[in-house]
């Protein structure tokens, strides 16, 4: 018999059961029953009928009462299931329940299937069939439903997952479609700026592994100093080479806020969102001298009188010393190189061409030549002949002799 026909006849059924009940308790009896008879209580499509048997096979009883056995329908023994073709003992009442098998259908992971079982509900039908819902499966509807003829469900089996985190990795099982979902159900949250390897929104990948990035940002205002500038002017009131703070220069300050990313706690980028001046520097304005003051010194060839002392760094050089191939006693000024001829810088010889100096350990010398200097420095170059000649590498005090010339340089440079 179908099992939807048998469910829709249910009632025919059970309208039988009421009346061999009533023929049995109502047709004429012998004063002495047979010794082997037994009373059975009968279960079956919700409702109960007692009659007595004597038989002692379970499927006898179910024909007595005009239930026809299929192979899917179970039969419990006061509670217990039995195979309905095996004799039972003997009992004065025997209590059974017959259970119809329902054809219902399930849709595992995308495949249907069609399975049939005796059961009240759901989960007791899946697990008589071998499809017991595990931890972490996912059932379309409720393990306690009645199973009935006809009925629809979806399985989703559970699959392994780990899940990556700074803090640890985590081994899940679950049936989400989604890495979303799937983070959701093992109880990790993605918060702020967070995310996972794949998105959210990505199905679950082939391997079943996650990896959840923590993210945070700080934002810092940082500083920086902005440099001011140098400039000259004179002074009437210093002699020359004395120098004075006219306006004293000051450091400005610039502002940026900058924003950093951290993933799992390591910096992986840093932006300056915006920079402003909070500070404009103060350009520095030294003085320095213009006043010409004549001043006298002893010295060992004798007094001197001067108008300027520098300091300058003193080399030396001769006619076959001039760092070139072959020998030459010419100079810028036309006068023949020996002792007392020296040479200064092209800006310097311009200005101080023909004054007298004084140098101790060299002795009195004119401004007459040109050379190519060392920069940063304020450099002199000494004059010999070959035979005479002193090498000359030290800073020593220049002395620069009366008369001043009209025109005094009030920077030396």
């Amino acid at each position: 018999m179908n099992l939807n026909k048998r469910t829709l006849a249910a009632g025919v059924v059970f309208l039988a059961l009421m009346a061999i009940g009533a023929w049995l308790a109502f047709s004429p009896q012998e004063s002495e029953p047979p010794a082997l008879a037994q009373r059975v209580s009968l279960w079956a499509y919700g409702h109960a009928v007692d009659f007595d048997s004597f038989s002692a096979v379970p499927k006898d009883w179910l024909e007595q009462a005009g239930i026809e056995f299929q192979p899917d329908d179970r039969v419990l023994l006061n509670g217990l299931p039995i195979d309905p073709q095996e004799s039972v003992a003997y009992a004065e009442h025997i209590y059974l329940q017959f259970q119809p098998a329902a054809t219902f259908e399930v849709i595992e992971d995308g495949q249907t299937l069609t399975l049939s079982a005796a059961a009240a509900t759901l989960g007791e039908g899946l697990w008589l069939v071998g499809r017991a819902v595990q931890p972490g499966d996912y059932l379309s509807a409720d393990l306690s439903a009645a199973l009935l003829p006809g009925l629809k469900v979806e399985i989703r089996r559970a699959r392994a997952i780990s899940i990556e985190m700074q803090a640890g990795t985590i081994l899940a099982r679950t049936s989400a479609t989604t890495v979303g979902v799937a983070l959701a159900e093992a109880g990790v949250a993605l918060q702020g700026l967070d995310y996972s390897l794949p998105a959210e929104d990505q199905p679950l990948p082939a391997d079943g592994k996650i990896r959840v990035v923590r993210v945070s940002e700080a934002v810092s205002l940082q500083q920086t100093t902005l440099p001011f500038e140098s400039s000259f002017a004179p002074d009437p009131n210093l002699e020359l080479d004395a120098r004075s703070v006219m306006t004293a220069g000051q450091y400005g300050i610039k502002v940026s806020r900058v924003r950093v990313r951290f993933e799992d706690g390591q910096e992986v980028d840093r932006q300056t969102e915006a920079e402003w001046t909070a500070t404009q520097p103060v350009n520095q304005v030294l003085g320095y001298g213009t006043q010409v003051v004549v001043k006298s010194a002893e010295t060992p060839d004798g007094v001197i009188e001067y108008y300027r002392a520098v300091e300058m760094y003193a080399t030396s050089y001769s006619p076959c010393r001039l760092g070139i191939d072959g020998c030459s006693t010419a100079t810028s000024s036309g006068a023949k190189l020996t002792k007392g001829i020296v040479a200064l810088t092209l800006n310097l010889y311009r200005a101080l061409r023909g004054s007298r100096v004084y140098i101790p350990g060299y002795g009195f010398a004119v401004v007459a030549d040109v050379g190519g200097g060392i920069p940063g420095r304020l450099w002199i170059d000494l004059g010999y002949s070959d035979d005479d000649y002193v090498g000359w590498a030290k800073y020593v005090t220049v002395y620069f002799l009366t008369p001043a010339p009209a025109s005094v340089p009030p920077l030396l440079q």
